[in-house]
């Protein structure tokens, strides 16, 4: 009998695999599935590419698995994203893991692997994609069926709640909205912002390689061209523009919204929101959005940061960095309304709703991972 069939007898541990290393997600999410009663295997080989750039592995949470040592180095050598799960991996998972939770991606390895697989709960975390595109193209006929098939098994896990609205059923009727949360780091600079430097700040990343983020590019400079302003976002090249800043550290980034007078978030996506703009506001920065856009939504109502067009945003930016108190004030007294939908606690409560039901069954019985041989 092996180390692994020896471990397994008296073996009652909690545990999901995260397949989403996504690096400011992982210092909230984390935490949370954590608090949950849920011991998290981080994979640690992401994809060597720019457009994976906001990529993380961390080590720390091995040792709460409670894994034998041979298991640990099966799991952390292969590469979750791109490679299918040879027979021995597939029996590690159904044997130690109760949940998959993935993001969906042109990686979509890890998410089909599971789905024709995995015995547990699989969970396609999903974020929000730029209007019109949907996560139902990732799938196809066949792996939409294969979905419909998993029943309570599955769970799409939209960050937002508007996001199935324009899926397939098979994924809509599966639908749980799992907000997402803001790391630990960011939420103890809260109300820190003092708004001394009269500058804008706006977020575009990725301008000389994306013809997407190219055009944002040139539609801010169009639009405030004529004001002070800041460019920032991780670029693999920066352009010759001296408003465009270089890489920051999150400290950095932190200490430049406490110093702007204004965060500008022109984007209209109506299910795609950076996690930026929500950083700003919880430092206290006042943020301009556009009406129409996912942080419109999110608000429940028009705010005073909302602008119905550029030139609407163009003004009261300028009026900001000017130093109007009243446009000020009423901006700063209400934006707490979207940061809400960001707290800790509103994704935990929901997180717990959907993993606690599976918690109970494994520390009760110790067979909810099924059995497949």
């Amino acid at each position: 009998m092996s180390e692994i069939d020896r471990h397994r007898r008296c073996d009652r541990v909690p545990r999901l695999l995260w397949v989403v290393n996504h690096k400011t997600l992982m210092d909230v999410e984390v935490p949370i599935l954590n608090q949950a009663g849920f011991s998290v295997f981080i994979p640690k080989r992401v994809p060597d590419d720019p457009g994976y750039r906001s990529a993380k592995i961390d080590y720390q949470y091995d040792a709460a698995l409670q894994l034998p040592a041979e298991v640990r180095s099966i799991l952390n050598s292969h590469a979750f994203y791109t490679a299918p799960w040879s027979a021995t991996l597939t029996q590690i998972l159904n044997r130690y893991f109760d949940g998959l939770i993935t993001s969906v991606s042109a990686y979509t390895t890890p998410l089909f692997e599971a789905i024709s697989k995995f015995d547990g709960l699989v969970v396609a975390r999903v974020f929000g994609r730029e209007d019109p595109a949907r996560y139902t193209t990732f799938f196809g006929e066949t792996w939409l069926e294969a979905v419909k098939g998993l029943g309570g098994r599955f769970v799409f896990g939209q960050g937002f709640s508007n996001l199935a609205q324009i899926e397939d059923g098979r994924l809509a009727s599966r639908a749980v909205t799992l907000p997402l949360g803001v790391p630990p780091l960011v939420w103890s600079r809260q109300g820190s912002w003092k708004g001394k430097q009269p500058t804008l700040l706006a977020l575009c990343p990725n301008i000389l390689d994306s013809p997407y983020y190219g055009k944002i590019y040139k539609d801010l400079k169009a639009a405030f061209r004529d004001l002070p302003h800041l460019i920032m976002g991780r670029q693999n090249e920066r352009p010759r523009d001296e408003a465009v800043l270089p890489y920051m550290t999150d400290g950095e980034l932190l200490d430049l919204y406490a110093r702007v007078a204004v965060f500008a978030y022109p984007s209209q996506e109506p299910r795609h929101v950076h996690y930026s703009p929500i950083e700003a506001m919880i430092i206290g920065c006042p943020v301009l959005y556009r009406s129409g856009g996912l942080l419109d939504t999110l608000a429940g109502r028009p705010l005073p940061g909302a602008c119905r067009d550029v030139d609407e945003m163009k003004a009261k930016a300028a009026a900001l960095i000017a130093g109007a108190p009243d446009l000020r004030d009423q901006i700063l007294a209400t934006q707490h309304l979207i940061v809400e939908t960001f707290s800790t606690a509103t994704s935990s409560k929901a997180w717990e709703g959907l993993l606690g039901p599976l918690r109970a069954a494994v520390l009760g019985s110790g067979q909810a991972r099924g059995g497949r041989s």
